[in-house]
């Protein structure tokens, strides 16, 4: 209970004194209340508040949360707050509807009654500054979406990713400088991962970046081999978010930097038009096998996100992925 008093006074900006509930709050309270949660009373913004902190393993639904927060605030008259974990979006969103109060220790408070609602979604991590080259973001994503790379020969991995044998090579370089793989033998190399598919993956995040260099606006349409479904439409497709009638392309930057230069198109905007195309740092064609981007390169574009929905959205793709 100490941190999240000290993380109350550090986002409120007032002192806030959290004490044992006394037995006058727990007498009358039902037995099964009392053997759920360890209770604490505080006073925030001159309203007594009430914290709880499930003490058990037992997962409870927000409608259980919602039945015990009315039956707390007829016995006590005081106000409700769960102290809860870290949870899924889609779980935060259906508390937040039903009005129910919580604080999650470092992302968010949720209050409505005090007329709070603060989030806080950055993860608190060390600054790295060190970062995956395009070639050897696409090995990584690659090894867990489409085919595992384990054991391939540069050569091999330059065929198959369409790439140089020469920047395959530095890719591969820049893996085993981040401890994300290992080579062995000697005249040629081949590819070793130690980690499983999720192990990589959580390791090789705080290295990745947006596959997207830049965005613009075009009128022109563009080749239907060289562009990939994206953006919101891409999400609606992986998850239950709605689509956008904006038409959103992802296309290789090079390819579309040839276009221009052979005039297929004729102009771009930083505004409007009726096509929103992203120029990506790597092909997008090598990780889909459909009309859309793929799913992880999805996730990296959007995964600094602080809207609920799309957090959804992101929760979806990670469980759709078999790692």
């Amino acid at each position: 209970m100490k941190d999240i008093t000290t993380y109350l006074q550090r986002i409120l900006g007032t002192e806030i004194n959290v004490v044992n509930a006394t037995d006058e709050v727990l007498k009358g309270l039902p037995l099964y209340i009392n053997s759920i949660y360890d209770m604490w009373n505080t006073v925030i913004f001159n309203k007594e508040v009430l914290l709880l902190v499930k003490n058990t393993q037992e997962q409870l639904t927000p409608i259980q949360y919602l039945k015990h927060k009315e039956l707390l605030e007829k016995k006590t008259g005081m106000l409700i707050v769960f102290i809860l974990s870290d949870m899924k979006a889609y779980d935060r969103n259906r508390l937040t509807q039903k009005k129910i109060n919580f604080i999650i220790e470092d992302k968010q408070i949720f209050i409505p009654q005090l007329l709070i609602d603060l989030k806080d979604y950055l993860p608190k991590t060390k600054i790295i500054t060190e970062a995956l080259q395009p070639a050897a973001q696409l090995i990584i994503i690659y090894h867990i979406q489409r085919t595992q790379l384990e054991g391939f020969t540069y050569k091999d991995l330059a065929n198959m990713l369409d790439y140089s044998y020469l920047t395959i090579s530095r890719a591969v370089d820049n893996l085993v400088k981040l401890d994300l793989c290992e080579t062995e033998g000697n005249k040629e190399k081949t590819l070793v991962f130690k980690a499983t598919k999720k192990e990589l993956w959580k390791k090789a995040l705080p290295y990745m970046k947006s596959p997207i260099k830049k965005t613009l606006y075009i009128n022109d349409a563009l080749p239907k081999n060289l562009i990939f479904i994206s953006e919101i439409n891409a999400l609606a497709f992986y998850s239950d978010m709605n689509n956008d009638r904006q038409k959103h392309y992802a296309i290789y930057h090079s390819e579309f930097i040839k276009l221009e230069k052979e005039g297929f198109i004729k102009e771009t905007s930083q505004y409007d038009g009726d096509y929103h195309i992203e120029l990506w740092r790597y092909k997008p064609n090598i990780l889909t096998n459909n009309d859309f981007v793929d799913p992880l390169s999805l996730y990296l574009c959007y995964r600094n996100e602080s809207d609920e929905r799309i957090e959804m959205a992101l929760e979806q793709i990670e469980e759709m992925i078999s790692w």
